[in-house]
């Protein structure tokens, strides 16, 4: 079969600014499950990834005999008008990612059929079905992918013009937390699950053999690389001859561990992702967010650069007890603590969150146009200020942040190191002074 795999662009104000910059976050790693599709398709069929988010475009006059569109919510309406185009030319079009899976409904009324959740076990029995034109309506695991069995992903099917994506490399998935905004646990289910530390070294050295590694820098994108400490131990440990650089995402609760900290800058270690949140117990209480508390921050975040490893600050606006003064309350935390860098979201109660069903069910959903459910544009009545002030607050926010007061105070008092962090600090402030203000 001629096999067309397609990561949708978003369409909302805040994905391309009025000079034509494109904003990479929340779209990133749109095509890493293409990849895998790819490495878990035969070699007897032909398969292509069209990447819209890297301004590649779709052919809909090719021959093909099916297409298969993986989404985020924020992707979904651009999704489903691609969808729609290739079923009016006879195209069988598959659906598959976050929102088929929490929606399953809804996409089927786009789709002649969807994948809910992990694709690896139900992939085969949907292509032979649909070489035999006998697509049934839902692909759906019985049961959670094992780590073992996952293939390295066909990183030759993509461009690597942004970020260096195929320099992306996931040990595990899931996270053992349950936040109330949080989207994984609904895909993954309640588990964390690593790879085999074998095959994550092995599929390292492949990349550095090859020349495929970048800047011999790799970025996890695992959503909590320490949420096993044990595995993360072992990992880390392995990682220490590669003489890599690395980065990741993890929770705050990695500053209780010494061992871990020391390991993790062993292994290369120079950045760390960490969702505070929010800076209030009241805020991290509605959350559900149990890795630490406010008061508890300061010590974390003095113990991490302690280990030279500098931090990415992510935090969450438009909790129920934040009001207006929480933009300069986090401003001053962040530049108090010297976060080397900051990312500002509003609160977005994606479908399949707790959030989601309790707003639509008080009627505080402003819309579902979901296009604009992309983590900056305010689609729900906040408690304490109006939707307008919550969305002002968090570009204003954004914008101090990013300027070259701030950055050189919080690089330069952090004492990690200096490239990485004002490399990245004035990369987002290109972003930020281009930005439409919604």
């Amino acid at each position: 079969m001629n096999i067309l795999l397609i990561a949708p662009d978003i369409e909302s104000k805040f994905a391309r600014s009025k000079r034509g910059f494109k904003i990479p976050y929340p779209i990133m790693f749109s095509t890493s499950g293409l990849q895998l599709l790819g490495a878990l398709t035969p070699s007897r069929h032909f398969i292509k990834i069209v990447d819209e988010t890297l301004g590649e475009k779709v052919d809909y006059a090719g021959e093909y005999d099916l297409v298969g569109i993986s989404m985020m919510t924020t992707q979904s309406s651009r999704g489903y008008k691609i969808a729609d185009e290739f079923r009016r030319r006879g195209v069988q079009v598959v659906g598959g990612g976050y929102h088929p899976s929490v929606l399953p409904d809804e996409a089927l009324e786009h789709f002649d059929a969807i994948t809910i959740g992990e694709a690896e076990y139900t992939w085969g029995d949907l292509l032979e079905d649909a070489q035999r034109k006998e697509l049934k309506r839902i692909y759906h695991s019985d049961k959670l992918t094992d780590m073992a069995d996952i293939p390295w992903p066909r990183r030759d099917l993509v461009r690597d013009t942004r970020f260096g994506v195929k320099n992306f490399i996931q040990t595990s998935r899931g996270c053992p937390q349950k936040c109330s905004f949080c989207s994984i646990i609904k895909f993954f289910g309640y588990s964390y699950r690593s790879r085999p530390v074998d095959d994550v070294i092995a599929e390292i050295k492949n990349l550095k053999k090859t020349g495929a590694l970048k800047w011999n820098m790799v970025y996890f994108s695992d959503d909590n690389i320490a949420g096993n400490p044990a595995y993360a131990k072992a990992l880390f440990t392995a990682l220490i001859p590669l003489k890599i650089k690395w980065g990741s995402q993890c929770s705050i609760a990695i500053a209780r561990d010494d061992e871990l900290l020391r390991l993790a800058r062993a292994s290369g270690c120079i950045s760390l992702a960490i969702g505070f949140e929010a800076i209030s117990e009241q805020s991290l209480k509605i959350a559900n967010k149990n890795l630490g508390t406010a008061a508890g921050y300061k010590d974390a975040i003095a113990k991490i650069h302690s280990y030279k490893i500098a931090i990415f600050g992510l935090f969450i606006f438009g909790f129920d007890s934040d009001d207006r003064t929480v933009f300069d309350k986090t401003f001053a935390f962040i530049e108090d603590n010297h976060l080397e860098y900051a990312m500002f979201s509003v609160l977005t109660p994606l479908p399949g969150t707790g959030f989601y069903d309790e707003y639509k069910k008080n009627g505080r959903l402003l819309h579902e146009n979901w296009a604009d459910y992309d983590f900056q544009h305010v689609v729900f009545t906040p408690a304490q200020m109006s939707a307008q002030e919550l969305q002002d607050g968090r570009y204003n926010t954004a914008k101090r942040i990013h300027s070259l007061r701030s950055i050189c105070k919080r690089v330069i008092g952090a004492r990690t190191n200096l490239f990485f962090p004002l490399t990245m600090n004035l990369a987002l402030k290109r972003l930020y002074f281009f930005l439409p203000k919604i």
